[in-house]
């Protein structure tokens, strides 16, 4: 009897030591803390984001004629199709863009951008790491300002798909040197402005609160309106030309300025803010 007695008195010492009343308030948050450190509890954590005030984002991507800004010729320069107006002679190109978006809601899916758009074209791109130099070229400088509207589907989320469409003005100049067995020909091709438009789409992918990535396929047609063709009254001139002609004239025929582009950009977001949760799963 006396052992059992013994095991009594020390079941209730154990008992009223570690019974909740008999802790502080420390001891308690200590516990919480050592409870989780076990991860005897799983918790799932929630990252919730507003979206961006104002997104900046520059850009870069690699361009490819379609239609007749491409050479018809296997990706090189066809010197008699372009005397003769059937294409531009180029079909690759390169690009760089600064764009500002602006949510037009509280809510940010809806965007209204602006951008600022280099691109240029040459018919020696895909000669660059090669020893062959070619004695004809053509080249096209593209100066653009669009203005449009996106929609980005999960403005709050980590990966964000997004769409857009916009109205382009363009500012297209160039020059040229074609060569004959009699004589070799170098002019420049006048800045023409033209009117077009361009349409994306892509996903961004949210490094910081404040940084991302974007990654994106876009269709640019910068001579959808306005196009005009005539003749320079200077030899070492010619214009765009690319309005549909009837005369025969050099270097004029209706011809197409457009291309597909594969884009890489940085973005950085102002005006976000992160508020986390935690969820307990068992």
């Amino acid at each position: 009897m006396y052992l059992p007695k013994k095991l009594l008195v020390l079941f209730f010492f154990v008992f009223a030591y570690t019974h909740p009343f008999s802790q502080s308030d420390d001891s308690k948050e200590s516990s919480k803390n050592i409870d989780s450190a076990n991860s005897k509890h799983e918790y799932l954590k929630l990252t919730v984001r507003n979206a961006p005030l104002l997104t900046l984002q520059f850009a870069v991507d690699y361009d490819y004629g379609v239609y007749e800004l491409s050479a018809n010729d296997n990706g090189d320069l066809n010197k008699d199709q372009f005397v003769s107006g059937k294409n531009f002679g180029v079909r690759h190109g390169f690009g760089a863009k600064i764009s500002a978006k602006y949510p037009l809601h509280k809510k940010g899916n809806l965007r209204l951008f602006s951008s600022l758009m280099f691109n240029r074209f040459t018919s020696k791109f895909n000669k660059v790491f090669t020893d062959h130099a070619e004695q004809d070229f053509v080249k096209y400088d593209v100066y653009s300002l669009a203005i449009g509207i996106e929609d980005n589907f999960n403005p709050g989320l980590k990966i964000r798909a997004f769409t857009g469409i916009g109205i382009m003005g363009s500012m297209i100049s160039g020059n040229a040197r074609i060569s004959s067995t009699e004589s070799t020909s170098e002019f420049n091709i006048k800045p023409a402005f033209r009117l077009g438009v361009n349409i994306y789409s892509g996903f961004e992918y949210l490094l910081t609160k404040n940084t991302g990535l974007s990654f994106g396929l876009k269709f640019t047609h910068a001579n959808l309106w306005l196009k005009s063709s005539k003749v320079s009254e200077n030899p070492g001139e010619i214009y765009l030309n690319d309005q549909k002609v009837y005369n025969n004239e050099l270097y004029s025929g209706y011809r197409q300025f457009a291309w597909g582009s594969f884009e890489l950009g940085f973005n950085y977001y102002l005006g976000v803010k992160e508020k986390e949760y935690y969820y307990r799963k068992y």
